[in-house]
């Protein structure tokens, strides 16, 4: 290439190694040049180059993007965890959950101290408030599971054996008991003490059956006016004997049916003329009397106490005085 820009002319009329030697000269400018092939690399600046933990991908239009390397936390994991399953349940509503099969199964209740009732052939185990569950068949495992200090009130469970890893099931309840779980109720002392009220009842009335003296009464013959009556037609009484306890008194007689038809004494129609309460009433040795058969009647009585007797008004057909 000359200094104005032209190619240099190479003369053809020499000899032959001139023109050999004419010709490379005239050829290798040309073939030094490079190639336009009609791609442009656009520039990456350094700062991209350098810029730790990032990638790059080439757009649509050829520009170069960014691309999010990969989390190391979005790594397959090493393990699989299967959390707890939470269920609301409803004390007389029966709820069916899964658990596993020939695998042990936790149960966490909301009662501080569960039973469990059961048909089933599946182990159960408590374990303070948690029931333990396993089961080698495929058979549902129905359980009601109830406080033991209350146990009115009871879960009813129906747990279907799968073939599933060891299950854990948090038991939550929908709504309040209305009964105090966590403390004795405060009618346990009540309730006992009706009950021993009731055993000494029943004690005196078979040692009155037997003809004996029931411990801590005393016996005497019953006074005008103590005695037994009975709203029942064809049922005459007799006046007997009374025995007087602490705080309780017995009064007996004799019931005959006058009627002449069978009589079935209605022990309710009865009651002691002394003043009390009549708590109790029973015949002995049988209820059903043939006309003229007659049976004694025992009644149980509790006699006011003296602030709630109300005292005497002397009558004045007698002078106003007694």
């Amino acid at each position: 290439m000359s200094r104005d820009g032209q190619a240099p002319l190479c003369p053809l009329l020499l000899p032959p190694w001139v023109r050999i030697l004419a010709l490379a000269l005239c050829v290798g400018p040309v073939a030094a040049q490079p190639s336009d092939v009609g791609i442009e690399l656009p520039p990456v600046p350094n700062a991209r180059l350098t810029e730790p933990d990032t990638a790059f991908g080439r757009a649509r239009d050829g520009r170069l993007v960014p691309v999010k390397a990969p989390s190391p936390n979005s790594a397959t994991p090493s393990h699989l965890e299967v959390g707890p399953l939470r269920v609301h349940a409803t004390p007389g509503v029966n709820l069916i959950v899964e658990i596993a099969i020939d695998h042990l199964n936790r149960i966490l209740t909301p009662f501080p101290n569960p039973q469990v009732r059961t048909v089933s052939d599946a182990s159960t185990s408590v374990d303070g408030a948690a029931i333990y569950v396993a089961t080698a068949s495929e058979a549902p495992v129905t359980l009601f599971v109830s406080d033991a200090s209350d146990p009115h009130h009871a879960l009813s469970l129906t747990l279907a054996p799968r073939r599933l890893p060891p299950r854990e099931i948090q038991l939550l309840l929908s709504d309040p008991l209305p009964s105090t779980l966590h403390s004795t109720p405060p009618t346990a002392p009540a309730d006992a003490a009706a009950s021993d009220y009731v055993e000494g009842l029943t004690e005196a009335m078979r040692a009155l059956a037997q003809e004996a003296i029931p411990s801590g009464y005393s016996l005497r013959q019953a006074k005008r006016g103590e005695t037994v009556t009975c709203s029942q037609l064809g049922l005459e009484t007799t006046r007997g004997q009374v025995l007087e306890g602490h705080e309780m008194w017995l009064v007996t007689a004799l019931a005959r049916n006058t009627s002449k038809t069978p009589l079935e004494i209605e022990e309710r129609a009865c009651h002691a003329t002394v003043e009390g309460e009549t708590v109790a009433v029973a015949a002995w040795p049988r209820v059903s009397l043939e006309p003229g058969e007659q049976v004694e009647l025992y009644v149980a009585v509790r006699p006011r106490s003296p602030e709630q007797r109300h005292p005497e008004r002397p009558s004045l057909r007698s002078g106003g005085e007694r």
